[in-house]
This record gives structure tokens, sequence and C-alpha cells, in this order.
């Protein structure tokens, strides 16, 4: 059985804008990759302008709310890239709250030790010196193993 082909010819009124254009688009390079021919980007086109033109009939929202979807899209690409953008911040603030906890929970454990040690003997004094000293010891070592400011540590959160 012979495969069964119907024909239509189209003209282009090169006096239309339209006509013009659709001529250049169907001439275009990117035509001529995407499809396998010229009549099979005709179908497709008259396919999808149609079942386009159905559901707009069908649906009078229907393009409101693919814009508001692409609108809603844009900004959760937005928040994303600007939260992502904050990371460092976030997490030199956190490192920054951990290391003062540590100092004062250093320093509390001192005083705590100063305090037992002066009700137990009279002798406390050098001890609660000696404790005070190595409190002091770690709490500038601790100072020193501080990292350099960088431009990555901003916690400015002015927009």
């Amino acid at each position: 059985m012979a495969d069964k082909t119907w024909n239509k010819n189209v003209r282009f009124n090169m006096n239309s804008e339209d006509a013009v254009q659709a001529w250049s688009l169907l001439h275009s390079a990117e035509v001529d990759r995407e499809f396998k021919s010229q009549n099979e980007f005709i179908i497709c086109a008259i396919n999808d302008f149609y079942e386009r033109h159905i559901s707009t009939k069908n649906d009078p929202y229907l393009e409101t709310r693919e814009k508001e979807d692409a609108f809603v899209d844009r900004i959760v690409e937005q928040v994303t890239a600007k939260m992502l953008a904050n990371i460092p911040a976030l997490a030199g603030m956190y490192l920054l709250q951990q290391q003062t906890a540590l100092a004062a929970g250093l320093q509390n454990g001192a005083m705590m030790n100063v305090t037992s040690a002066n009700m137990s003997t009279g002798a406390a004094n050098d001890s609660a010196l000696s404790a005070t000293n190595s409190t002091t010891d770690t709490l500038h070592k601790a100072e020193e193993n501080e990292p350099e400011e960088n431009e990555l540590l901003d916690f400015s959160f002015g927009m």
C-alpha cells in the first residue's frame, strides 16, 4: 500500500510583516537543526498552536496562572541565591557564639575552682592564683587562635 500524502500550498505575502516573519522562521538555521524537515516544523507548529488555542479557550485563566508560576519561580530562585550567599556569614556567627560560650565556660569553671578552694583551706590563695593564671593562659591561647578577618565573614546584613 502506497503512502497517502496530502498537499497544501501556503503563500507568503512579502507585504505582510507576519508572513515575512513566518518565512524567515521557516528558513532559519534553528529549524534546520531542530527538525528533520520544514514539513515536520510546520506540522508541529500547527499542532502546538491548536492545542494551546483549545487550552486557553477551555481555561481563560491559563495564561495568568502561567505568568504567576513564572513569577513565583523567579522569587524562589532569588531567595535561594540570597540564602546560599549568606551561609558563610551564618557559619561565622555560629563559630563566634561557640567560641564565646567555650571561653565563658572556662572562666566560670576557674571561678568555681577558686571558690571551693577558699572554703576548704586557708592556703587556697596559691591555688586560686594558679587557677586564675591557667584560665588567663587558656584565654590568651584562644585569642591567638582566632581566625584573621576576611571578606567572607561579613556580619553586616544590610541590603
